[in-house]
């Protein structure tokens, strides 16, 4: 289906919950604490890629992942009743056998979950399509909205580097071409591919770009970032970090592609918030729903924040009830908000955000019209970072 189609139904999903939106932004900010509703499970380290960008692969040990028999009693609490947003992320999710029943299990647990996300590289694909279709085609019968993206960094030998894998592009496009015929299938379903740029690939952006637009494919790209918690490369900074020269190009790059995208799309909320923080000496302006709803958690049943929050324990030990607002994680979280937040380049859910704090989403839909007019405004429509929520 398409891309438009998609995001109709999740704002039309997004606009119905509205009320309670309001609602738990006023307690979150005056009153006390609220239940997560943005939830990403890094379901395994486990991958079959080996990223130069990425170390997640080196610390794969499945012994170690949480297996479904104990996960489902974690979930079995009314604490995560309120999760809205799922993704599920690694490592690469489709080596784990029982995704599809994961996937089951979280549906019977998460009442009200309007969206489930799943990051794949798609280089299994004899394993990873009949699994992801197995997912869809149960995702379509109970009336769930569904986002799979195969992460695709380069056009043939580029990706193959990136990645570390022989035939990996060919590989990634036999999901890919199984996962769009998917989609014109399915109502419910948005599919599309994801490009993290970096120094390595920088220079086949554009080529990515033309790619995807040849095939008729809805495309997201990500800029690199640092974080322990989520993507254990936090010792690369120094060797693949952005220099002027990568800041340059990008930030042209993505207010390229904010003219391009509606001004309603979650994406073109990302790329302005990519442009505004490399224009800015990284002074964080966008919202984040992290800050006061959300949750991390990873492969062995660590619990955290979000991916630059220290680890607030172990769900195998402690419920995550208690994890969660016990005070001194209450107490890590607001220095996070004073320390960490301020410069955070994390794009996770960066739209949920947005759409869950109306002021600075209205704020941002007034800019985003002026930069898709004129590029070269982009400095003068810069945001205070006081406006980060």
């Amino acid at each position: 289906m398409s891309t438009s189609t998609f995001r109709l139904q999740y704002l039309a999903k997004a606009a119905a919950g509205v009320p309670r939106d309001l609602v738990n932004t006023f307690v979150s900010a005056k009153l006390h604490p609220i239940r997560p509703t943005v939830l990403i499970y890094n379901c395994t380290w486990v991958c079959d890629a080996k990223c130069t960008m990425c170390s997640n692969w080196k610390f794969g040990d499945r012994k170690s992942d949480m297996t479904l028999a104990q996960l489902e009693p974690v979930f079995d609490n009314p604490f995560w009743t309120a999760v809205e947003n799922l993704n599920i992320s690694g490592g690469e999710p489709t080596t784990r056998n029982d995704l599809p029943d994961m996937v089951e299990m979280f549906h019977r647990h998460l009442p009200r979950v309007r969206k489930i996300g799943i990051n794949t590289t798609g280089l299994t694909p004899h394993r990873a399509i009949p699994m992801l279709t197995r997912i869809v085609e149960f995702c379509a019968a109970k009336g769930l909205l569904i986002s799979i993206r195969v992460s695709l960094d380069g056009i043939g030998d580029i990706h193959n580097q990136v990645r570390n894998v022989k035939r990996g592009f060919d590989k990634a496009c036999q999901t890919i071409e199984a996962m769009q015929a998917l989609a014109k299938k399915h109502d419910n379903f948005q599919f599309g591919i994801a490009a993290t740029i970096f120094g390595t690939n920088m220079p086949d952006a554009e080529n990515i770009l033309a790619w995807a637009r040849a095939k008729e494919i809805d495309v997201v790209f990500n800029m690199l970032r640092f974080t322990d918690a989520m993507l254990h490369n936090k010792e690369l900074q120094e060797t693949i970090g952005f220099r002027e020269r990568e800041e340059t190009f990008m930030r042209k790059f993505f207010l390229d592609r904010v003219q391009e995208e509606s001004v309603l799309s979650g994406q073109a909320f990302m790329y302005l918030h990519y442009a505004d923080m490399i224009a800015n000496g990284y002074k964080r302006t966008m919202p984040c729903p992290f800050r006061s709803q959300g949750l991390l958690l990873n492969p062995n049943g660590d619990l955290h924040y979000c991916e630059n929050s220290e680890k607030l324990g172990n769900v195998l030990d402690d419920s995550a009830e208690t994890l969660y607002f016990k005070a001194e994680s209450l107490a890590h979280r607001e220095h996070l908000k004073e320390k960490v937040c301020p410069t955070c380049l994390s794009p996770c859910q960066v739209n949920v955000g947005a759409m869950k704090q109306f002021v600075p989403y209205a704020r941002f839909l007034k800019r985003a019209y002026q930069v898709k007019r004129d590029p070269q405004r982009h400095l003068d429509t810069l945001p205070v970072a006081e406006q980060v929520r």
